[in-house]
């Protein structure tokens, strides 16, 4: 049996968003419905393009949003959503209310595999090309609730915080082939916990771009990868890592380019980032091969080792591809 990783771009389950946050100050026990002392609380999510002819959705249905361990009321589930019509920058609010004023960190989403909103099975699926579903669940397990770590964030008397959830199904789903055979799943529950980001909305930035030379011919199939300053480690992450064997692991996120040479890379934290670019051979039987990193060169005087991005201040690209280089 081939385990191979399909590239899903970078950003799903903002979907998986199930707000657990723990509180700092107990007298804010006034639960989710607010009150004085409460703010509104928006929760959205994200993803980021699918790279395969095969597959032509990726659904999941949440059935509760929850806030430390209470219930969200501002989320109205079930809710099934197509993550692929969420690129590029795009998100779609799952829920907003509101919600106790103070300091919080974890988020969990609870999922329904078996039926998505409309009590159809499954819940959670990949749609192929032919419009047959293949059902996801989480890989050895049957576990629904995906709590996650979020930074710390706060919710503050009388304004508004508004969340996005980034999934990364890259990340997030593993395929396995026998034969002309091809099956999907998420991978194990800490991988998935580790491909969505979440993060502060308004105070987010992007990073886009052009690769002006960009040919498909002699380049293939091309992604972006934007990491953290000096994190990037070519022999480490261009190998599969984890149980998943997940490639480029340690990305924050990832931008597939497109046809004319455009990528965009959303809803990034203030910081200091370095993109690289890899080439992946055309899809055979829906999957990708990693053929090679790209020699890029900025062509407007930014250092692609060092891209500093301030709050909701976006960084554009002009890059140029000189050579490929081996893995």
């Amino acid at each position: 049996m081939k385990v191979t990783r399909l590239f899903l771009g970078a950003a799903l389950i903002g979907t998986l968003g199930f707000l657990q946050m723990s509180c700092e100050d107990s007298s804010n026990d006034m639960g989710p419905d607010g009150g004085s002392g409460s703010g509104t609380l928006k929760v959205s999510i994200t993803d980021s393009p699918i790279d395969s002819p095969e597959v032509k959705g990726a659904f999941v249905t949440v059935t509760e949003i929850k806030v430390d361990g209470k219930t969200f009321d501002g989320f109205k589930g079930p809710k099934t959503v197509n993550l692929l019509e969420l690129q590029n920058g795009n998100s779609l609010e799952l829920g907003s209310g509101n919600f106790n004023a103070g300091t919080f960190s974890k988020i969990t989403l609870v999922l329904d595999y078996e039926k998505d909103a409309s009590g159809t099975a499954p819940g959670c699926y990949i749609q192929k090309a032919d419009n047959t579903k293949q059902k996801l669940q989480l890989n050895g397990s049957t576990q629904n609730a995906i709590e996650l770590t979020a930074k710390q964030f706060a919710v503050q008397e009388g304004k508004a915080t508004e969340l996005v959830m980034d999934f990364d199904l890259r990340k997030a789903i593993k395929s396995e082939t026998s034969g002309s055979q091809t099956t999907y799943s998420f991978v194990s529950y800490g991988e998935l916990q580790a491909a969505i980001r979440t993060v502060d909305k308004p105070s987010s930035s992007d990073i886009s771009g052009k690769i002006d030379n960009y040919n498909s011919t002699t380049m293939g199939d091309v992604v972006v990868y934007v990491y953290k300053k000096g994190t990037f480690n070519q022999s480490t992450e261009t190998q599969g890592q984890g149980e998943s064997q997940i490639k480029f692991k340690n990305a924050v996120t990832s931008a597939k380019v497109d046809g004319s040479g455009n990528f965009k890379a959303a809803f990034l934290e203030q910081g200091d980032y370095e993109v690289h670019c890899a080439s992946y051979s055309k899809p055979t039987g829906g999957f990708f091969g990693l053929k090679a990193l790209l020699n890029i060169q900025s062509k407007n005087n930014v250092d692609l080792s060092s891209i500093v991005l301030k709050s909701d201040a976006d960084v554009s690209l002009s890059i140029s591809v000189s050579t490929i280089l081996g893995l």
